[in-house]
């Protein structure tokens, strides 16, 4: 049984269970060009990878270092994917021919967490970095058109900064600052387990001050991944760094200038998912939203107008999640499955497959 510890929090009330659909968008128009993802082969090589909207691996490129996250430049015809802690690699694909164009090594007194974010247009590119001197978070601010470099660079509000995108006004950052101090001297160790300050921190993007910041209920508590409606709802999820039957809340949404809302957490699903999330992702419509949950191997399912659980899909080593332009989710796990996800009111959500390889997709993708 799970130990409820944390009175104070602002979570909705517990409901059954509905195994209906997460939201009606059954027919709705789905179209993307590719999905963009690092892996992993079985000896343990990396890669940056391209596939179809069939799903064909059409350009994978082996690379030194293994990458999380990726973006891309549709402007410039580019992709970029990002080494994972604390990795120091930041690679450049050409979309067009595949090629690996551009690797940006970052300075030796910086390593990137895995994420990075594209203005709209096109010119302006924010990663989330570990200062070394004091294992203090920073966004690195690098121009894109033409080349990557770094300009410019700020505080990220907190410690350990993972995931971050850009809000609807495209001035305003939100950073998942995960409240974690590690050093590559000590591997992926976390050093201060006991003072985590974890945080979600809006960024203004002008001058880089904090304009907004959300503690969650408890330091362990460490914040990660987010995605963000295009009304500008964020969705967050949590990973617990304390005992895996304590009840803490794993998924959280904000409004600006509003309260972090908690949303409904069924003891069976904490339990299944050992307390860790990875991928989020809204949908088009800002109804529905689904986390990957890898140690459960499980997506779990929530409606956002009320933020109730809604459902679980069975995904073996579930990893990277990315909404559809019209509706519906591209998925993928560790077991090389990329799968098509849609929502039908009457059959509620189904996964159908796109592709299987042998290789190991990472915990995140894009799609364009």
């Amino acid at each position: 049984m799970l130990r409820r510890d944390f009175c104070k929090w602002s979570l909705l009330a517990m409901m059954p269970i509905q195994l209906s659909a997460c939201a009606d968008q059954a027919g709705a128009k789905r179209s993307f060009n590719a999905v963009l993802s690092g892996c992993d082969d079985v000896d343990g090589n990396h890669y940056i990878a391209q596939l179809s909207s069939t799903g064909d691996i059409v350009s994978k490129v082996a690379v030194p270092q293994r990458v999380h996250g990726s973006t891309a430049l549709p402007q410039q015809r580019m992709a970029l994917f990002f080494a994972r802690r604390p990795g120091n690699h930041l690679y450049a694909m050409d979309l067009d021919s595949g090629a690996l164009v551009n690797t940006l090594v970052n300075g030796e007194d910086r390593h990137f967490y895995g994420h990075g974010v594209v203005s709209n247009d096109g010119k302006w590119l924010y990663t989330t970095e570990n200062n070394l001197a004091d294992l203090s978070g920073i966004i690195g601010v690098y121009a894109v058109d033409g080349k990557i470099e770094k300009v410019a660079e700020f505080p990220s509000g907190g410690i350990g900064p993972h995931q971050l995108a850009l809000m609807p006004d495209q001035r305003t950052l939100v950073v998942a600052n995960g409240g974690m101090a590690t050093h590559p001297n000590s591997g992926r160790k976390v050093l201060n387990l006991d003072s985590m300050d974890p945080n979600l921190s809006y960024l203004d993007v002008t001058d880089g001050s904090v304009v907004e910041s959300h503690r969650p209920p408890h330091h362990k508590m460490s914040i990660r991944h987010l995605d963000v409606s295009k009304a500008g709802k964020v969705v967050f999820g949590v990973q617990y760094q304390g005992d895996l039957t304590a009840a803490v809340p794993l998924v959280g949404t904000h409004h600006r200038g509003e309260s972090v809302s908690w949303l409904e957490m069924p003891e069976f699903f904490q339990l299944r998912v050992k307390q860790y999330t990875a991928s989020v992702a809204v949908d088009d419509h800002g109804r529905t939203a689904l986390v990957s949950c890898p140690r459960g191997n499980l997506i779990g399912c929530w409606d956002l107008h009320g933020g109730r659980f809604q459902q679980q899909l069975v995904s073996q080593d579930a990893a990277g999640l990315f909404r559809l332009p019209g509706g519906g989710w591209i998925s993928s796990n560790g077991y090389g499955q990329v799968n098509l996800v849609e929502l039908e009111r009457k059959r509620g959500t189904m996964q159908r497959p796109l592709a299987i390889s042998e290789y190991r997709w990472d915990n995140h993708l894009t799609v364009i």
